[in-house]
This record gives structure tokens, sequence and C-alpha cells, in this order.
């Protein structure tokens, strides 16, 4: 094993297909680690490495991004556990959203965010006591709404929390109207962060809210089917969705397994040229309870007329522009070891939602190893063979 430590790299991925939006290239190459870098792109030797590793047949991609779930576990009924949701779906950035609000945030991230194996950021709810789960009170009265301390916690926090959350549902603000999204708006302009707005049956009509947001907003669960949504009575898109996205409003799909997810209106919109601005899965225990991992959600996509980069582009390229306004490459020498290795198999897949929609396709993406800071932490390759010394 001492011989180990005269080796040039310490992983070589070879054979594969590197896939890379920002950098606009696909290309057979093999890719090179060291401490937790990309050390070098091309033909490689295995005699240079401690470990190898088989590509063959499969992408090489960054890191999955997921730009919306919950992981605030043992902090609140719903939230899953980080690791063990997103590493074997190829995720090694994620963002909660909105889990916690000004009272117990400081506490998520030093007890679960800081501790994690995988990159957390977070948006944080405008609600003090944050989202606790389904059938529980969270309060977003505006009068109640801690300004200050919100504002104190994103100044405290400056690279960790990159926007506020809030829910304009009719469940959460029957009493108030649209001034909680009006309230959750001024504080992203007094904090200089987004806005991400849960809009499953909202509490007003879409043309009366959707002007409020600002360019880079968020509209969340686009594809929902429950109260107004982004399809008009004709399941047409709305002109006024139309006119937000031309102004930079983005839209996330955030697709979770309740009422915030219909194939049927996603099938409708991206046939008419309204595709997701971002794919995140909503992950939660639900999600996990039923047995839908991310990769699963990504493949919808990719069998409702999407194609493979255009689906990697919602979940890694666009996501990272919003938390670190990146326009780099991700796999270039000097970046860092975050991966997924995915493979596309051809196979009869079925898939499904809260609304009984059933959307029969043929392709299905796979997450078949995922490397976080330089470190392989899922693996399910078949080809299990180390090159040593």
């Amino acid at each position: 094993m001492y011989q180990l430590r005269n080796k040039k790299y310490d992983i070589v991925i070879q054979n594969g297909t590197l896939i890379d939006t920002i950098g606009g290239f696909e290309k057979k190459a093999d890719i090179a680690i060291v401490s937790g870098k990309i050390a070098a792109i091309g033909t490689i030797s295995v005699d240079d490495a401690k470990m190898c590793v088989n590509a063959e047949g499969c992408y090489v991609s960054a890191g999955l991004i997921d730009y919306h779930c919950h992981v605030f576990h043992g902090g609140d009924w719903a939230s899953c556990s980080a690791e063990a949701y997103a590493l074997p779906n190829g995720v090694t950035t994620l963002v909660d959203a909105g889990s916690a609000g000004c009272g117990g945030f400081p506490l998520f991230w030093n007890g679960v965010a800081a501790r994690s194996l995988v990159n957390i950021k977070a948006y944080i709810f405008v609600g003090t006591g944050g989202q606790v789960g389904l059938g529980c009170v969270e309060d977003e009265n505006p009068a109640h709404i801690n300004r200050d301390g919100i504002v104190e916690l994103c100044q405290k926090y400056p690279k960790e929390i990159v926007g506020i959350k809030i829910k304009i549902d009719k469940d959460h603000l029957a009493q108030y109207g649209i001034e909680p999204l009006r309230e959750a708006i001024r504080l992203g302009e007094q904090t200089a962060l987004r806005v991400s707005a849960h809009a499953t049956d909202p509490v007003v009509p879409v043309d009366e809210f959707i002007d409020l947001f600002r360019p880079g907003d968020i509209y969340c669960h686009m594809y929902h089917e429950t109260g107004e949504g982004i399809l008009d009575e004709n399941g047409r898109v709305r002109d006024s969705v139309r006119r937000a996205r031309e102004r930079g409003v983005l839209f996330d799909a955030a697709h979770g397994k309740t009422n915030n997810f219909s194939l049927s209106c996603a099938k409708k919109a991206i046939d008419q040229g309204f595709a997701p601005d971002i794919i995140s899965s909503d992950y939660t225990k639900i999600s996990m309870s039923a047995r839908y991992p991310f990769t699963m959600m990504l493949s919808e996509y990719l069998n409702l007329g999407m194609s493979f980069p255009e689906v990697l582009r919602c979940c890694t390229e666009n996501p990272a522009k919003l938390i670190a306004d990146r326009n780099t490459p991700f796999l270039a020498p000097g970046e860092a070891a975050d991966l997924a290795v995915l493979k596309i198999t051809e196979r009869p897949v079925t898939f499904w939602d809260h609304y009984g929609n059933l959307v029969h396709g043929d392709r299905l993406i796979e997450n078949k190893m995922t490397v976080c800071g330089g470190e392989i932490l899922f693996d399910q390759l078949e080809d299990k063979y180390q090159k040593f010394a």
C-alpha cells in the first residue's frame, strides 16, 4: 500500500462521456482527481492512478444540484437525511427550501448543514417557526414576520442563505391575502436575495400575483394541478406567465410526490415550449416513502420531450448560476471534484403522479456513482476493480 503514495492521481475515471452544459461540450475522455480537485482531463494512464473507475457507456457530469428539497432531518416532520437521499441520486449540492425560519436556522445550519457530506445552501422561511410539515401551522401572518431576525441571519450567513421562501397557497394565506408575498419581496429587496414562492393552489388568481415577482424571483411548483396554475382553462400557458418569464422570473418544477406536480400539466406546458428553468425534487420523507428518486423525476422530462443536455442544464448549470453566479465550466482542471456518473438505460418505465396521471416511457436516467469532494460516496458501477501497484 505504501507504493500508492507515489501515484500521480487519487482516482481516474476512464472511458466515460464527459458532459458539461456551461462548457458546451460532450466528449469521450478520462478525468483524474487529486486532493478533491479535478487534476487532468484527456487520455490518462491507469498506471498513474491509485484507483481506476471504468465508466464505459456512462456520462460523467458535474454533481447534480437539487435547488429545492428539505433536509432539516430531526428538526421538522417532513425533512429527510441529506446524505441518504442525495448521494444515491448523484446530488452533490442541494438547497434546503426554507425548512427553517429565523427561530431555528442556527440549529439547522450548525447541527445539520455544516456537518453534511454534501454541499448545502438554504432559503430561510418567512415564518419564524419554519415549515414543520403537513397539517401543521406555519405562521405567515405579516404582523408576525420577524423582519429584523431574518435580516440579521442573512447578514450573518451571507454565503449560506440564498433566498427567502414563502407559501402563497390558500391553506396558509386565506386570512391574509397576498400581503405576505409583498412582505417577502420587501425582505428580498432589503437583503438582496431572491424570493421563491410555493404557488400551488394560490390564494389569489395567478394574474393578480405574478406581476409582483422581480426578475430572478421563482415561481415554485410550476406544474401543479390544484387551483389556478400556469395553464388557463383551455390548457394554454397564460400570457401573464410568458410575460413573467420574458422579464426574468424563473420557474421551478419542484416535483415532490403530492399535489405540487402533475404529469399532465408538465406535458401540456412542455409541448407548448414552456419547459422549466430549474428541475428540483422537493424531496421529503414523502418522496422517500414513495420510492421515487430524483433520477426518476429527471427521467420524466427526458420522456416528455426534453433532451438530456436540457435536463442536465436545469439541475447543474441553471441552479449553479443562482447559487454562485457561475459561468465557467464544471469539468476543468482545478475545479472541485463533485461528479455524477450517469447512465441512460433504454427500457419500459412508467411514471406516475399524485393526480393519477401516467406517462409510459422508454428511457431511465440512473446514477451509477457519486463523487463529492474527491471521494467516492456512492458506487453502483459494474466494473468494480481497483488498480493498485
